[in-house]
């Protein structure tokens, strides 16, 4: 069974935040140096995950939808020190709609991710 590594493109602080957890860092200041770098590492088969942060990866996200992956990588979306965009939510929840065919999500806004992670309802009842 092969042995995998995790991987982080983000700014340098989000990267050195990773790495103290043992991810294997990338720092990266434009998308399209996020890109180029997520493309390598998904070809390399060296790497289970990979994160980007959503300041980059906000414009390339087409792109990065079309690079190929099989069981791995995963290529996961995460905010950076700028604060949640939802980008990594409203992935989560297209995944988990097309897995079930069902909205199980709901379709409630940008900050609902915040709500649905700590098992808050939102101020409406949803």
């Amino acid at each position: 069974m092969p042995s995998y590594k995790i991987a982080m493109i983000g700014d340098g602080s989000t990267v050195s935040g990773f790495a103290a957890g043992g991810v294997v860092g990338f720092p990266a200041y434009q998308s399209t140096e996020a890109l180029a770098l997520l493309q390598e590492l998904a070809h390399s088969g060296e790497y289970a995950i990979i994160f980007v942060t959503e300041g980059l990866a906000e414009s390339i996200l087409p792109d990065i939808a079309r690079i190929p992956t099989g069981a791995v990588p995963a290529i996961i979306v995460v905010p950076d020190q700028g604060g949640a965009r939802g980008i990594g939510f409203r992935k989560i929840q297209t995944a988990v709609e097309k897995a079930l065919g069902i909205d199980l999500l709901g379709k409630q806004g940008p900050g609902a991710e915040s709500a649905f992670l700590s098992g808050r309802e939102s101020e409406d009842g949803r």
